[in-house]
């Protein structure tokens, strides 16, 4: 599915700098090119699940958490700051894992996106690490999010939100694989949480 949709992309770029189109025409290629790229991430999304329920990601190395965290703080901070959310850390507490790296990137950046995703607009989010347990919480909708689908393929926590509900399941994946243990809570009204058990 890359090869196709690769090219299927690079036509509708094609397309876009071709000055004789009208302003519908453009319109059309626009709303074609955000499709494509929904469906490229989806395809992603698809072949990774693929790939962690094939055994595929067997390199593992001790590493330390504290320091993936910044680093992929540091790429989602202006996604954060479009939407006016107040960041929160406290990482003091050091924390080192034996993971595949690369998921455990995929982890942190799922959950910390989820919760810009399905904030509000100026809200706040909360993130800890401590007691070998990563929590992150978020400001959003005022009712809680179903336990038995919150970490289903497909099932999106909101209708309001695009997405392809995979985010979630993906960072359920990641921790089964690792034999680690992801919860959901709705502690206070407007609050959800997620935290990661590394033991």
């Amino acid at each position: 599915m890359q090869t196709p949709l690769a090219v299927f992309q690079s036509q509708l770029d094609l397309l876009l700098q071709d000055t004789d189109l009208t302003e519908s025409q453009v319109k059309v290629v626009q709303s074609l090119y955000t499709v494509s790229s929904r469906l490229r991430r989806l395809n992603k999304n698809l072949l990774l699940l693929a790939k962690i329920d094939n055994y595929q990601f067997k390199e593992t190395q001790e590493i330390d958490f504290n320091q993936v965290l910044k680093t992929q703080l540091s790429y989602l901070k202006d996604l954060a700051e479009d939407y006016g959310i107040t960041v929160l850390i406290d990482s003091k507490n050091p924390l080192h894992v034996t993971a595949n790296k690369t998921l455990l990137e995929s982890l942190i950046n799922n959950l910390v996106v989820n919760a810009i995703s399905h904030n509000k607009n100026n809200g706040s989010i909360s993130i800890e690490v401590k007691d070998r347990t990563f929590l992150i919480s978020n400001t959003g909708e005022k009712t809680p999010l179903d336990k038995d689908k919150v970490f289903r393929r497909f099932s999106r926590t909101s209708e309001k939100k695009k997405g392809n509900g995979l985010g979630l399941s993906i960072t359920y994946q990641i921790c089964k694989l690792h034999g680690w243990k992801i919860e959901y809570e709705y502690p206070d009204e407007g609050l959800h949480r997620f935290i990661v058990r590394f033991d």
